[in-house]
């Protein structure tokens, strides 16, 4: 595999070419067909998938487990089952292929090889993830100060 994979990728941002060479030879690359469920709400976690090409959609339960409720499509460049290489959690959502997709799959066995054989590009990649779950909350910050300010309005 080619490391140009990874070069545009946030989530690989600050690792040089023969880091991201590893990086590849440790996890690996798979082809997803459109409409394929990768994984279900409540399930258990243990892989994290950086999209290469193609798009997955995230979806929640409804309150009364009836239907699923879009979240959002996530895209090239962006990642999702971060939070299950560090811990044991279920799956807070379901992912579905939402077009044909190749994406870059990492278990927590690569990433606790990584952590003990290659600990430069394990705390990279941990940083990029902090700052990307940093970015997130701030944007949940301020969807909870809009609805908190919109239901001050009623």
């Amino acid at each position: 595999m080619d490391y140009k994979l990874l070069e545009n990728i946030p989530l690989f941002k600050g690792l040089t070419k023969d880091e991201m060479e590893r990086v590849l030879q440790l996890a690996f690359v798979k082809d997803y067909k459109n409409a394929l469920t990768l994984f279900f709400e409540g399930m258990q976690g243990g892989i994290m998938y950086v999209i290469l090409a193609g798009v997955v959609d995230l979806y929640k339960k409804s309150k009364d487990d009836e239907e699923n409720i879009f979240l959002v499509s996530i895209r090239k460049g962006d990642y999702l089952g971060e939070l299950s290489l560090i811990d044991e959690d279920q799956r807070s959502a379901t992912a579905k292929i939402a077009e044909d997709s190749q994406l870059l799959v990492i278990t927590r066995k690569c990433f606790n090889d990584m952590i003990y054989k290659e600990p430069e590009i394990a705390l990279k990649i941990l940083l990029n993830i902090v700052k990307k779950l940093s970015e997130r909350l701030k944007q949940m910050n301020q969807k909870m100060v809009k609805l908190e300010e919109q239901n001050d309005k009623k």
